[in-house]
């Protein structure tokens, strides 16, 4: 059931980008933790005719990064190759009995076509659930109390259980199922300050990368060619930032199978004597073939 908070549904954008090396594997494939390179302006094309939010002016309320879900297919994507992204944002959000916001979210899909092809190949997706906050208020005081008015156009819409906010981040672990073999291992990390960002915590790219880089890591550690590896498709969910100096602890679990994989990694803020945080503070699981 929908909230009648608002006249549109959905909020549509069409925005062009071309292939950059920076997207591309050896094979030309487009790799899937970049795409927020050409996902991520598309964004902010679509929103910014109606909200041009920024943290130190304002309300002070941005959306960020929650749950992400990236993938993409394997198809041989050219140096320069043009590509059409279509993005469509909906406004979720969880009232109480009082009509205060308890949770607010940007909801986007998004489509990625190969613009050069006669076909309109679809080349990757995205998932964004994008959290509505106040990320330099004092502590306390990050979530707001109601939509920011530049979007209240958009009509309020109830999360369903399909949808990505509702599956928890403990779920993201791997059981080996259909013969396939398991492999586990715990990593410490620490975060310095070139990987942070302007909202004063590490960047949502610095974990997929450092996600990969481990399981990678395990796969070689267990004999395994991790030259093999395509992470082809990657779901990762926020729950509490890590800022620079603070240290993490790692788990990792991985599963071969005979052509694919499945992976999966939790971040765990870790301190000097009082041991590792209860909860997990961020988590990625990730699935590829072995090629």
């Amino acid at each position: 059931m929908s909230q009648k908070k608002g006249s549109l549904d959905f909020l549509e954008g069409v925005t062009d980008e071309v292939v950059e090396w920076r997207m591309l594997n050896m094979d030309s494939e487009l790799v899937t933790a970049n795409l927020s390179r050409t996902i991520g302006p598309g964004i902010r094309s679509t929103l910014s005719p109606h909200w041009t939010f920024n943290a130190k002016r304002g309300d002070g309320i941005v959306p960020l990064n929650n749950i992400l879900r990236f993938e993409t297919f394997g198809v041989h994507c050219p140096l320069g190759t043009k590509l059409q992204q279509e993005t469509r944002l909906r406004l979720v959000t969880t009232r109480d009995d009082n009509g205060k916001l308890k949770r607010g979210h940007l909801a986007m899909n998004c489509e990625l076509f190969n613009k050069d092809a006669d076909s309109r190949l679809r080349v990757g997706r995205a998932e964004f659930w994008m959290a509505l906050t106040r990320p330099l208020a004092p502590p306390g005081q990050h979530r707001p109390t109601d939509v920011p008015e530049a979007i209240r156009f958009l009509e309020e819409h109830e999360a369903t259980e399909s949808d990505l906010v509702s599956r928890g981040i403990e779920s993201y672990r791997c059981r080996t199922t259909n013969g396939g073999q398991a492999f586990h291992d715990t990593m410490p990390l620490v975060f310095h300050m070139d990987r942070s960002d302007i909202y004063r915590h590490i960047n949502t790219a610095v974990y997929m990368n450092q996600a990969q880089d481990y399981l990678a890591l395990l796969y070689h550690k267990v004999g395994g060619d991790a030259g093999r590896l395509r992470f082809r498709e990657i779901m990762i969910y926020f729950r509490k930032p890590f800022v620079p100096g603070q240290a993490a602890e790692v788990e990792l679990d991985f599963v071969e199978y005979p052509d694919r994989f499945h992976g999966a990694v939790r971040f765990y803020h870790s301190e000097r004597e009082g041991g590792r945080s209860e909860r997990i503070s961020m988590a990625m699981e990730t699935r590829g073939p072995l090629q």
